[in-house]
């Protein structure tokens, strides 16, 4: 296949990147929209093609976070498009290890908790403007890639829909309007904003998760949390379930909620993970085994970030080497061409 493509493109030197991709569709020798030569970014991150991979790396022994996520690369085979970081209380980001990363070509995505102390409302009402304004100032100064920002990710979870909580889903959104106007006014102009849901039924069913959507002039991508865990939580299926999980006739999945709600916003998965199944020791290298396959039903995925981490309450250990066949089966997913050809 390697040197077919090799030949075909020595033919066509002459021709434009579009012409090119037109012919290999018609000559069957592969997919315009896997060919890494014709993929890019767009300005929000998107890519033109492929699925971007990427990882949140839990520190093992003796470990930096820097080096957890560089071992990690090495385990997987695959250098990884996106790094996931959280950070909360007064923190200044990025870090030093998270701008040394961003400079050698990764894309950094920030989950932040900018409350500093403050209820959703106390934020929207100003309460928090100074960090907010002093962060802006130092994004400005240490961080001039495209990065990916999700504020206050899965807010479903702390809603307390009672008036004058200061955490109603109204007040989160207001909030969320209001750090993404200080951030803008700020100058920065390289945040690519993420909202970021836990994507649960129980939440997503309720009368308030509506008012949480700040608005489509604040969000960028669309992102949820999903996982297969069923050594802890019964929470055990194939990546369909996985990515549209629902029960009942009142939800019908997480994706299709999205999709539905907000067609015209790309998907993520800002967390994933995958658990081994007890007495079924192919489970979870199965599973890897079909994502590329099944992505196909899920155009509108664009980002995959794995949560590698050994004990997360209540995902139990969803470590891509939790076997060794888990952990090839993950090897060989990040091979195929949807992932490859991502820029």
């Amino acid at each position: 296949m390697f040197r077919t493509r090799n030949f075909v493109r020595r033919i066509l030197a002459g021709m434009t990147t579009c012409l090119l991709a037109v012919t290999l569709a018609i000559s069957g020798i592969g997919n315009p929209s896997a060919n890494a030569s014709t993929c890019a970014l767009s300005s929000k991150l998107v890519p033109s093609c492929g699925v971007l991979t990427g990882a949140f790396v839990a520190p093992r022994s003796g470990e930096t976070a820097k080096s957890a996520f560089t071992r990690f690369e090495k385990q997987v085979g695959a250098k990884q498009r996106i790094v996931h970081t959280y950070h909360r209380g007064t923190q200044l980001f990025p870090t030093t290890w998270e701008t040394s990363l961003a400079n050698a070509g990764r894309t950094l995505l920030i989950n932040w908790k900018p409350e500093a102390g403050h209820t959703w409302a106390q934020v929207a009402a100003g309460k928090s403007d100074r960090y907010i304004n002093k962060e802006a100032a130092y994004l400005e100064e240490h961080l001039h890639q495209k990065f990916f920002l999700a504020i206050h990710h899965e807010p479903e979870d702390e809603v307390v829909a009672r008036k004058g909580s200061g955490y109603t889903a109204t007040d989160y959104r207001h909030m969320y309007q209001h750090v993404v106007k200080r951030i803008r006014a700020a100058g920065v102009t390289n945040a690519v904003f993420v909202m970021n849901y836990m994507g649960a039924q129980k939440w997503m069913t309720t009368s308030w998760i509506k008012n949480l959507w700040p608005g489509a002039s604040y969000v960028d991508w669309v992102a949820y949390d999903p996982y297969v865990t069923p050594n802890t939580n019964g929470q055990s299926g194939g990546f369909n379930w996985l990515a549209n999980t629902h029960w009942g006739d009142n939800f019908s999945g997480m994706y299709a909620w999205l999709e539905r709600h907000h067609p015209h916003k790309p998907i993520m998965f800002a967390e994933w993970g995958v658990g081994e199944k007890p007495g079924e020791p192919s489970y979870k290298s199965n599973l890897f085994d079909s994502v590329p396959t099944l992505l196909r039903r899920y155009p509108k995925i664009k980002a995959m970030v794995y949560f590698d981490v050994p004990h997360a309450v209540p995902s139990g250990n969803v470590q891509a080497d939790t076997t060794k066949s888990s952990l090839t089966a993950y090897r060989q997913m990040l091979d195929h061409p949807v992932f490859t050809s991502a820029p």
